[in-house]
């Protein structure tokens, strides 16, 4: 039943989503034929028209990410919280169902927009410094005197490898955790019979000072220990192993708040919903 709220969410979602991708591609497009035709020029009206340009693409990226972000949450409230959560709830399907679809479906759009706005912005970089791709690649290292590099200092593609996976990890489980940070809070606030929005945000506000404060008693006792760790490195490898070390405490950290959170907005749903 999973796989049937997936291919509901997505086609929801998508009908918003795909066009603000849409917008962003074209607005790349437009800001890179500005830099070719127009940021040359001597003319003020087409300098202005330029920096009118600048300006949309930078609003383009700012926007984008606003509205995946209401529609995340709207999608929820709407779902689950307003008046289809009479009907969603009824469904042969449990809560845990329910939630994941919207932390999937809300993590894989907020990735893809991500991940196309890097793409763009590295694009129109290169385009600004006069420079392309082809020749940054003639410019890097080949991959043989790298690793060859590497290895002489101790370090092998395993090392890396498993340095890339504990980062994946990381952006996977806090992309969780931030989604799951609305969710709590809506799903709590809308266990109270009147000024259900209103206690949802003190809710959101609470939960943050919360995990601010406790990341705060546990950053301090770490600190020490995290300073200690890089400064006994001696060597390249221990330094790798150092951020291994690191990255695999903050993922344990994030996930912790991820399970914490989850567990408000399960039992909110599925306990205290107050639906009248």
């Amino acid at each position: 039943m999973l796989g049937k709220l997936l291919k509901h969410e997505f086609r929801a979602t998508g009908r918003v989503m795909l066009p603000v991708l849409g917008v962003l591609v074209f607005l790349t497009l437009l800001f890179n034929l500005s830099v070719r035709f127009i940021a040359t020029t001597d003319s003020t009206l087409l300098r202005v028209l330029f920096a009118l340009v600048i300006f949309s693409f930078v609003a383009g990226i700012i926007a984008a990410e606003i509205i995946a972000l209401v529609l995340m949450i709207n999608r929820f409230y709407k779902n689950l919280l307003g008046e289809e959560g009479y009907l969603m709830h009824t469904l042969p399907v449990n809560v845990h169902e329910l939630v994941w679809s919207k932390i999937i479906v809300s993590f894989v759009w907020f990735t893809v927009l991500n991940l196309l706005i890097v793409l763009l912005i590295g694009c129109s970089a290169l385009l600004l410094s006069g420079s392309d791709l082809a020749e940054v690649f003639l410019d890097f290292p080949e991959w043989s005197e790298i690793w060859q590099a590497l290895r002489e200092v101790g370090l092998y593609p395993r090392h890396f490898v498993l340095l890339a996976l504990e980062y994946l990890l990381l952006i996977v489980i806090g992309g969780v955790a931030s989604c799951l940070h609305f969710y709590a809070a809506m799903a709590l606030g809308h266990s109270f019979a009147n000024h259900k929005g209103l206690l949802s945000v003190v809710f959101f506000i609470g939960i943050s000072m919360f995990f601010n404060i406790l990341g705060s008693m546990l950053g301090a006792t770490g600190m020490d220990n995290i300073e200690a760790l890089f400064l006994s490195a001696d060597d390249a490898l221990s330094t790798v192993r150092s951020m291994q070390t690191v990255m695999g405490a903050a993922a344990g950290w994030e996930l912790l708040q991820a399970a914490l959170l989850y567990a408000a907005t399960v039992l909110g749903l599925k306990r205290w919903l107050n639906l009248a």
